[in-house]
Formats: structure tokens, C-alpha cells, sequence
């Protein structure tokens, strides 16, 4: 079936005669481009190798070329369809490179090497870093589509280690006997709003309202960051607005210097965490006082 999708697809992507505009053509900087013949490029699509015949037209003034249809198809520089660019993203993302390429061929037939998924999900995960900057900077301006108000808006953030390659860890301090840092933390953060609550009257996130942001730098950075995707989500017509946390100082940090009104709550699986700490510390020599202790004072944390 991918065989014959991938004849049908040749022929109605090649329909258009290689996109052919005439004997000459004005580039974006307004030069003429002169019409010098046709090219062809193999490109990988979800149902296979396609061969595809592009016009080309020359730039004598910058001394480059131009393939008008190239920019059409959004295969500037590239011989994979974004069908499948998405494709290799997707796997690149959940899963070590070696056998992302291995899944593809498995599941679609695509043969790629790791280094190709490597590389693609490089540059999507570039392209999706730049357009989130850029709806982070335009949710400042407040020249956003309005919102419908909601009862609360949540922020959460939390930190924790992503390993990496050796070279980014070079002259960072570890925790292993050797002294050298094995990981990198990444700074994750989410934003969702919760409308109603269930029979014991405790809240319920509204479902699929969650968004996510993310990234290995300074917890000042990250502080813009999340701040911006709250703006975007609606913070600022919210009734509420809470942060969540697991009590670290640069999230309460954040949370005083970028959402000063907000209510400031540790989750419910650290305080309890925090609870077990406290009895262990205090009464761990005297088992049954800190299994009692310990279940009364979880007793006291709800969720409301």
C-alpha cells in the first residue's frame, strides 16, 4: 500500500511541472531570477522515496539559486517531507536516537539513521523553542485574544536531572564518589486551570488544560519563562492564582518575584513526604510514636 500511495503521491506532486513561473523571477531581495532548467530531488515522504521535479532559477547577483517550489513544500534544505520531519521529531523526543530510527522502520517503514533523527529533532525542537519565545514575548504586550475567566489558574514548577552527553557536564560539581556531574537540570514548569470541583467538594484540574514549559538554565530565565506562559494562559483574568512547589527556595523565589498575589501551596506528595521526614528525624528511634505521629500529622494535609 505505501508503494502504490508512493506512485499516486509522484505523480500529483510532479502535476504541476516543476512549478514553473516563467523565464525570470524577483527573489525576496527584488533581484531578477533567470529560469535555468529543472532539478530533481528524491525526497523521503511517509509512503516512500519520491522523486520531485523542481524549476530553478538563479540569483547572478548573490550567486545563489532559488527553488520557488522548494519553499512551497517546506523542503528548503532538507529531503525529508514534514510528515516525516514530525515523525522523527516525535520519536527523537521520547526515546534515546539508536532506536528511534529503529521504531520508524518498524512501524512506517522509514529508513533513517539514528544520527538523521538526531539531527531533525535538533532542529524541530530549535523551530518550537523560537515560536514559543515569540508568543512568551507577544503575551506582554497584552495585545492577546481575550480569555474566558476561570475560578483558578495553577502554576507548578519543579526541577530535576536529565543525563547528558559528557561535555556538557565538564566542570560542573556532582554528587558521585569522582566529584563530576553526570546530569543537567532541567527546569520544568505547567500551567493549568481548575473550574470545578467533584462530590467531596476537592478541586479536578479541568481536563486537557495543561501546558507545559521547560529548560536547562538559570532559575532566574526560567522565572521569565513561566511567566509568560501563565500571561498566555490567562493568569491576569483568573480569579486566583496558585503555585505549587515542592518547598525549594528558588521556586518560592520565583513565585514571590513573578506572582506576588499568588497563594503559595506545597503538593500534597511532598508535604507528606516533608511530614515523613519530620518523624523520622524526631522519633525514628521509637517506631510505634513516629508511625503514629506520622499518620496523624498526614491526617492534617487535604486537598481543598
Amino acid at each position: 500500500m505505501h508503494g502504490i500511495g508512493s506512485t499516486m503521491l509522484e505523480l500529483l506532486i510532479n502535476a504541476d511541472g516543476g512549478d514553473y513561473r516563467g523565464t525570470s523571477i524577483s527573489c525576496e531581495k527584488g533581484h531578477t531570477c533567470k529560469f535555468e532548467g529543472y532539478r530533481t530531488k528524491t525526497l523521503l515522504t511517509v509512503l516512500g522515496p519520491v522523486p520531485v521535479e523542481r524549476a530553478y532559477y538563479s540569483d547572478k547577483e548573490c550567486n545563489t539559486g532559488l527553488f520557488p517550489k522548494d519553499q512551497a513544500l517546506d523542503i528548503e534544505g532538507t529531503s525529508y517531507t514534514p510528515g516525516v520531519r514530525r515523525m522523527m521529531s516525535k520519536v527523537g523526543s521520547y526515546r534515546p536516537f539508536d532506536p528511534g530510527h529503529e521504531d520508524l522502520y518498524e512501524l512506517a517503514g522509514i529508513r533513517v539513521t539514528a544520527k538523521e533523527v538526531e539531527r531533525v529533532s535538533e532542529r524541530v525542537g530549535q523551530q518550537v523553542a523560537e515560536y514559543h519565545a515569540a508568543i512568551g514575548e507577544h503575551a506582554l504586550t497584552n495585545n492577546v485574544v481575550p480569555i474566558k475567566p476561570v475560578p483558578r489558574v495553577y502554576v507548578c514548577m519543579d526541577g530535576t536531572g536529565v543525563p547528558v552527553v559528557r561535555i556538557e557536564t565538564v566542570g560542573r560539581q556532582g554528587k558521585g564518589e569522582d566529584g563530576q556531574a553526570k546530569t543537567r537540570e532541567v527546569k520544568l514548569g505547567c500551567v493549568f486551570t481548575q473550574t470545578n470541583r467533584d462530590e467531596e467538594g476537592r478541586p479536578i484540574r479541568d481536563e486537557a488544560s495543561t501546558s507545559y514549559t521547560g529548560a536547562i538554565e538559570t532559575a532566574e530565565t526560567f522565572g521569565w519563562r513561566v511567566y509568560k506562559e501563565a500571561k498566555r494562559r490567562g493568569m491576569d483574568q483568573a480569579g486566583e492564582v496558585v503555585v505549587l512547589g515542592d518547598g525549594a527556595l528558588w521556586i518560592w523565589n520565583i513565585a514571590d518575584e513573578h506572582f506576588p498575589e499568588a497563594r503559595k501551596i506545597v503538593d500534597l506528595y511532598h508535604a507528606r513526604e516533608h511530614y515523613g521526614n519530620v518523624a523520622k528525624a524526631c522519633l525514628g528511634q521509637q517506631k510505634n510514636k513516629m508511625h503514629g505521629w506520622k499518620a496523624a500529622a498526614l491526617s492534617w494535609t487535604r486537598v481543598g
